[in-house]
């Protein structure tokens, strides 16, 4: 048993990373992410929940001992102000909360004098508060979370109605609970301020390297796989894998932007790029598994492939990165590749030449390195424009739903309102489809939350209730970047718990309070989200279909055409392709779910995706199998400006013939390099001449050109035409998409 409670507490998180793997198996995460569900066991953030046990727990032991009920606003200050706790460096998460509780403070103050002042001065004030606080989402995300938590205290203080002292001391307790966890938060407990992006950088690695080792089952397996099961295989590994990236990013980039010190920056985002980097190789390796005819080599390339990604995965979770460590792994990736030609050992290449360069970057990471000067963005700023229209717009439908909500609670006398109130803030979104998965998360959660706590405030005496106050607060901020239905479900547990413990009302009737009061709340806000100054209508399925179905050919267009693609060009068709499929194949489930899927046109869409995922991975293999130039030794640090920040890489097994693009040959020796051009019309028409030459002599050049020129000119007509693609049009591109490659397999 260690000694060292820093060495203990490492060894529980590791259990716990055990222990989320295994009780949240992958096929579940993937099933609930495209229903909008999300769920990362990675993020369990147990130093973050025991500060807030600390916090929230002694406050109301406290007020049990003192019999003082209003300590409850205490203690309720202290566990909002762990939430707002962004994580990152000390300065800033200190700042966040200063800000937090100061702001809570004053409207604490504000607002319940104004309830205790009646009706006409409580209204306005509320709704000028939270109208105010619907606007700070355009400052970025700290904003958000901080004006999200300021409009829950206002809508709570409404709820308790006070004389101009009664709401200066109320006021007190907030600030007195808001500091106190200040001081908990800053010296317990201190935690690694990158560990979130750390963790989600290694979830990415640990992601493919399911993604890869599932593959082996494949061929242990030696029976074919139907087209339903390929799908699923091809579909959500490729969509959780891309969201992974492009959101581990954009959380790297915004906790460490302006940063003085970016060593934290410096070794992860390497490590994303390298991720990036890998994910073409292990789509490779899945398009020659489900295509059915995978080289003798498949079995090993694919399980070093899959310990190489563990072992990137264990390293980026440590405080240091070994980099020596990465070492054996790519010279195993090399002297595998060495002397062979099928994708298998050209994936292997391209991973040890990633994992090479993420090796360097680690290497070469400085102890500071100043951010990027920022001058430039702020200078031509000139005068701050007004909000844009979808922040305004947010603001007015939250503040009609929360006062018609409270409207509501006068009118029918509700026992709990403020929970109601709570619930349309929390769940009103800036739009209407991410309101809606967040109100039945939230009613999902209370109702849970209520019947759990309901049980335990009749059969426990109140001892043993202010007991679990300690490890509910502690759970509800572990979980809350894991999953929100959890953290809902033990945030009412905690709620109804202490209510109990400052009021005369126990059990069953708190409980029902909160969940029905939590489902009035959460059915206003969607409603106003449908109804107040409702947005611009979503983009149906035919016109994702089509978006899906433009990006994708144009994305093998490019892979396909005799010229090698340079690494930044094709990667931003790639992630279009991805990005535009996985936006039309989770309206698709959500459509399937609304009871038509036995309906034939869904079933036609089915099937276009289906061969779009196989398009996309047969082309990430044609431009990987390619054997023209060399890609450049360092990508780490390649421009990304350009690409999609939303994109998805494509990741389908191929419709064309694997045996055909298993022995694809050279090019001609005259091919352009990658990312040069010709400089005159002479040398165009010089370099054309080759081609047509090596392709006289080599049929499977001359195979390819015609790939390539098919492709050309599917994209070309498609441009002409609109976007949405109807049920008579859907039929005609789905024949016409299996007819290309079978043309060219039988050629």
């Amino acid at each position: 048993m260690p000694k060292n409670p820093h060495a203990l507490l490492r060894r529980t998180r590791r259990i716990l990373a055990f222990l989320s793997g295994s009780l949240m198996p992958v096929a579940v995460t993937h099933w609930l992410g495209v229903r909008a569900i999300s769920v990362a066991p990675e993020q369990i953030a147990l130093r973050e929940g025991l500060r807030a046990g600390v916090s929230v727990g002694s406050v109301m032991l406290v007020a049990w001992y003192l019999h003082a009920p209003l300590m409850a606003w205490a203690a309720f200050a202290a566990f909002w102000t762990c939430l707002v706790d962004p994580g990152g460096l000390p300065r800033v998460r200190l700042g966040t909360q200063i800000k937090f509780g100061l702001s809570g403070t004053v409207i604490t103050g504000l607002l319940s004098t104004a309830s205790g002042l009646g009706t006409l001065c409580v209204v306005p004030a509320l709704g000028a508060c939270v109208f105010v606080c619907g606007l700070q989402r355009m400052r970025g995300a700290i904003a958000t979370q901080i004006s999200v938590l300021a409009a829950i205290v206002a809508v709570v203080a409404v709820c308790y109605p006070q004389s101009p002292m009664g709401g200066l001391h109320l006021a007190g307790m907030f600030l007195s609970g808001s500091v106190w966890a200040m001081l908990v938060c800053t010296f317990a407990w201190p935690v690694d301020p990158y560990a979130p992006q750390k963790q989600a950088c290694a979830a990415i690695f640990r992601e493919q390297a399911h993604m890869a080792g599932r593959l082996r089952s494949f061929l242990l397996a030696r029976r074919p796989l139907n087209s339903q099961t390929r799908y699923a295989a091809v579909s959500a590994y490729r969509r959780d894998i891309r969201n992974r990236i492009e959101q581990a990013r954009a959380k790297i980039e915004i906790l460490s932007g302006g940063l003085s010190s970016s060593r934290a920056r410096a070794s992860l985002l390497p490590a994303v790029e390298a991720a990036d980097r890998i994910f073409v190789a292990v789509m490779g390796f899945e398009h020659a598994v489900l295509s059915g005819t995978p080289s003798a080599g498949a079995p090993r390339a694919i399980r070093l492939v899959t310990a190489t990604l563990n072992r990137i995965a264990r390293e980026i979770a440590r405080t240091d990165p070994r980099p020596e460590k990465l070492d054996r792994p790519i010279d195993v990736l090399r002297a595998i590749s060495g002397g062979q030609a099928d994708i298998f050992a050209k994936g292997a290449r391209l991973c040890a030449d990633a994992v090479a360069d993420l090796q360097t970057a680690w290497r070469d990471t400085p102890l500071d390195r100043p951010a990027p000067p920022k001058a430039a963005a702020t200078a031509t700023t000139g005068r701050r424009p007004l909000a844009p229209p979808q922040f305004i717009r947010h603001a007015t439908r939250l503040t009609v739903a929360v006062l018609v909500t409270y409207a509501i609670s006068r009118i029918f006398a509700l026992s709990y309102a403020y929970w109601a109130l709570m619930a349309v803030v929390v769940v009103t979104q800036p739009s209407a489809s991410a309101t809606l998965p967040r109100a039945l998360e939230r009613m999902a959660g209370s109702i849970a939350g209520g019947i759990l706590a309901a049980i335990m405030g009749v059969a426990l005496p109140l001892p043993v209730i202010l007991v679990l106050i300690f490890p509910l607060a502690t759970l509800t901020i572990a979980l809350r970047s894991v999953n929100y239905t959890a953290c809902v479900m033990f945030m009412t547990q905690l709620f109804v718990l202490v209510t109990d413990l400052v009021s005369t009302t126990h059990g069953w009737d708190v409980a029902l309070s909160r969940a029905t009061d939590n489902i009035i709340g959460s059915l206003i806000g969607l409603v106003a989200c449908l109804t107040v100054w409702p947005e611009k209508r979503a983009a149906t399925l035919p016109v994702l279909l089509g978006r899906a179905f433009d990006a994708n050919v144009a994305y093998a267009a490019l892979a396909a055409r005799t010229e090698k693609a340079g690494w930044g060009e094709i990667e931003q068709a790639r992630r279009k392709a991805g990005t535009t499929s996985t936006q039309a194949e989770i309206l698709y489930q959500q459509t399937c779910l609304e009871g038509l899927r036995r309906s034939t046109y869904l079933k036609s869409c089915g099937d276009l995706l289906f061969e779009l995922r196989q398009l996309a991975g047969a082309a990430s293999v044609w431009w990987l199998e390619y054997a023209g130039t060399p890609m450049p030794a360092s990508l780490a640090s390649a421009p990304n400006a350009g690409l999609d920040q939303n994109g998805t890489a494509p990741l389908g097994a191929a419709a064309t013939d694997a045996t055909d693009m298993a022995t694809q040959a050279a090019p001609a020796p005259d091919t352009v390099p990658q990312g040069s051009t010709p400089r005159n019309a002479a040398e165009v028409n010089r370099s054309s001449s080759n081609l047509e030459a090596g392709a006289d002599n080599d049929p499977l050049l001359a195979s390819r050109q015609e790939r390539a020129r098919r492709y050309a000119a599917f994209e070309r007509e498609r441009a002409d035409t609109p976007t949405e693609l109807t049920p008579a049009e859907l039929a005609t591109m789905l024949t016409r998409l299996r007819a290309i490659e079978q043309d060219l397999a039988l050629s």
